[in-house]
């Protein structure tokens, strides 16, 4: 078995982890008490870090990363450029079409007098809840990242920020868990069949 396989085999088992434990979490509470919960667990420290882990998800890593690809990787650039646009114009035929009326928190729950905990100076949206799209832009963007390290304790580490870009699009009230749950897995298993249809035949020994 290649290093980049066995990397795969990591990031899946990290992948499965996250969605027992989100799915788990979103069949036993109700949507209230789900919030509720995650939105209780808040500080200032807390409100500022997931900011910053949230922002680099979507645009900011992904194109650095990009760069690097570029420079030092090139037998990974055209896989990485196809899942960026396949991941991405799922997500949004999604939340523009299929789910185009789900609701976000805030909206959701409008209405209904719960004093929310919300980050100053961030804009809450209200539309397109379903999927998460900062989610699965990071688990589509660790998924090759993983694969550049090459290494499996860089491998649990970044699945941990891409878990944590996950829960802050939960903290920061903008998603649902569920949301976040369908979001990685569009993020890594369009990934997943595009390396598994691009790469070298060396790398699926």
């Amino acid at each position: 078995m290649s290093p980049r396989n066995k990397v795969v085999i990591y990031y899946l088992s990290g992948l499965i982890f996250f969605e027992g434990v989100v799915l788990t979490y979103v069949f036993s509470f109700e949507r209230l008490d789900q919030m509720s919960l995650i939105n209780s667990f808040n500080s200032p420290g807390a409100d500022f870090l997931f900011k910053i882990i949230t922002s680099g998800a979507e645009i900011t890593i992904p194109i650095l990363f990009l760069g690097y690809l570029i420079w030092k990787k090139s037998d990974l650039l055209k896989s990485y450029v196809i899942s960026y646009i396949f991941s991405t114009v799922i997500v949004q035929f999604l939340k523009l079409v299929v789910f185009k009326d789900a609701l976000r928190p805030l909206a959701y729950f409008k209405g209904q007098g719960h004093a929310w905990h919300l980050v100053q100076n961030l804009l809450i949206n209200e539309y397109n809840s379903m999927p998460s799209g900062h989610t699965s832009a990071a688990w589509f963007m660790c998924f090759w990242i993983s694969l550049v390290a090459q290494k499996p304790i860089l491998t649990v580490l970044i699945i941990f920020y891409a878990m944590l870009v996950a829960y802050s699009r939960v903290y920061l009230f903008q998603h649902f868990p569920v949301d976040t749950a369908v979001g990685a897995m569009i993020g890594t298993g369009v990934s997943l069949l595009v390396y598994y249809v691009n790469v070298s035949k060396s790398d699926l020994k």
